[in-house]
């Protein structure tokens, strides 16, 4: 499968945009991943800790892979027993410290649920092809997707850098995912496992109501304002919290209840399942989809008119709202 371009390729210093993916799976565990990486691009592994390393001064440029869970990667289990002043790495158990079988009796128990993650480093948008070797690795090495088990709520996360930072530009994307969010559901095959979880909650009605509004003109800092108000969370199909963080001076220590966030000029893709153990699926699969995403934003006509049916669909229907809208949505994008 190709992957379709992007309908603007250059951000605000013309540059190509870059592009980078989040890959969650089971049944691999970090060292393998690690020697995946070296054998397909080469690079040096970097520990961090015993649940997130990295390669480095690959062909691509700098992989993370980690445990998915801050319990594990920041060590946040050790805050109980240091209120007991307990030093869990000073203690031997035959030949391991305590923190050694802490740690992995908790990996035992939450991989269950967690997943682990590689991170890949951004590539002009140009380049993302060369991330299918990878893909192709992890299937052929047996790991584990969203679909290999009901548990599994796994997905594939695409970081892409933004065109600009005008505030009309954002509104305009984030109107653009929600009039596609049923429509995308439906063509990403989104797993029941995924749709329950809290990770991808869709966003408020009464903040699509908002946002689409025509008279919705807001600077940057109340658009961010507005978007904390509905959003205090960062489980939306688009994660809003990256790119303000690096907008907004403070925001973390403002909106300390959102948890870590790592700034940058990128949006956060959250959406897609990993369907990493089937051997059929591709990458590009979900960045098509985001392209869609990406045309609509870039239409404004179309935009405006679809902002306007979806409000008036949206105040005339009881039930089955989605399934109608995404139906419409089809017609729309043909």
């Amino acid at each position: 499968m190709q992957y379709k371009p992007l309908p603007v390729r250059y951000n605000r210093h013309g540059k190509l945009r870059t592009v980078g993916f989040e890959l969650e799976f089971s049944n691999l565990g970090i060292d393998e991943a690690v020697k995946i990486i070296q054998d397909l691009y080469g690079g040096e592994v970097q520990p961090e800790n015993r649940f997130s390393k990295k390669v480095v001064g690959t062909a691509l440029g700098d992989f993370n892979i980690e445990f998915d869970l801050t319990l594990l990667t920041e060590k946040n289990y050790k805050k109980a027993f240091d209120k007991y002043n307990i030093r869990l790495a000073d203690i031997r158990v035959g030949k391991n410290t305590l923190e050694d079988e802490v740690e992995t009796l908790l990996e035992g128990i939450t991989g269950i649920v967690f997943p682990y993650e590689i991170a890949t480093p951004p590539v002009p948008c140009t380049q993302i092809d060369h991330f299918e070797k990878l893909r192709q690795a992890l299937y052929e090495h047996h790991a584990e997707g969203t679909k290999a088990s009901l548990k599994n709520a796994f997905g594939t996360h695409i970081n892409i850098e933004v065109p600009d930072v005008e505030p009309e530009t954002i509104i305009r994307y984030l109107r653009a995912l929600i009039l596609l969010y049923p429509w995308l559901l439906q063509v990403g095959q989104t797993d029941f496992a995924r749709r329950v979880s809290p990770f991808i909650d869709p966003y408020p009605s009464g903040y699509a109501a908002l946002l689409l509004s025509p008279g919705y003109q807001p600077s940057m800092e109340e658009l961010i304002e507005d978007y904390h108000k509905f959003n205090p969370d960062r489980n939306r199909p688009l994660d809003m919290y990256p790119l303000f963080a690096a907008l907004k001076e403070g925001m973390q220590e403002q909106y300390t209840e959102i948890g870590k966030v790592k700034a940058r000029e990128t949006f956060h893709y959250r959406l897609p399942n990993s369907s990493i153990s089937q051997p059929e699926w591709s990458l590009a699969e979900e960045w098509n989809n985001w392209v869609a995403v990406e045309e609509l934003a870039n239409d404004r006509l179309r935009l405006k008119k679809m902002s306007e049916a979806y409000l008036e669909l949206k105040d005339n229907t009881l039930i089955g709202f989605e399934a109608q809208w995404a139906k419409r949505t089809g017609k729309w994008l043909s």
